[in-house]
C-alpha cells in the first residue's frame, strides 16, 4: 500500500491543480458513461435505474482521492457537472446504438412489488 501511496503523491506532485481537475472530470465522464448506457435502458424510477445512477459514485470518490481532491464548493460544480455529463452522453449514446430494442428488465423489481 505505501508503493501505491508513494506513486499518487509522485504523481500528483508533477501536475497542477488545474491539470488536476481536468484529469478528475475526465475519468468521472468516462466512468459514467456505460453506467448512463445501461440507465438507457432501464425503466426510469425503477430500482435498477436508481442504481444505475449511483453506483459510480464511489468509484469517483475514489477517483478524487487518487488526484489527492478534497471536495469543496470550488470543485464540486466540476464533477458534478462531469458526472451528468457522462450520465448523458452513455443515455445519448444507447439511444442512438442501442444493444437491444426492448427495455432491460430489473431484478430488483421482484423483491419491491
Amino acid at each position: 500500500m505505501s508503493l501505491f501511496t508513494n506513486y499518487t503523491l509522485f504523481f500528483t506532485n508533477m501536475l497542477s491543480l488545474e491539470w488536476r481537475i481536468f484529469y478528475t472530470c475526465l475519468a468521472t465522464i468516462i466512468v459514467n458513461l456505460p453506467f448512463g448506457y445501461l440507465r438507457g435502458g432501464l425503466q426510469k424510477l425503477s430500482v435498477c435505474w436508481f442504481i444505475a445512477i449511483h453506483a459510480p459514485v464511489p468509484l469517483v470518490i475514489l477517483i478524487r482521492q487518487f488526484h489527492k481532491l478534497e471536495l469543496s464548493w470550488s470543485l464540486a460544480p466540476f464533477l458534478l457537472g462531469s458526472f451528468f455529463i457522462g450520465q448523458f452522453l452513455g443515455r445519448k449514446l444507447w439511444t442512438v446504438w442501442p444493444l437491444r430494442k426492448k427495455k432491460y428488465s430489473c431484478a430488483f423489481n421482484q423483491f419491491f412489488k
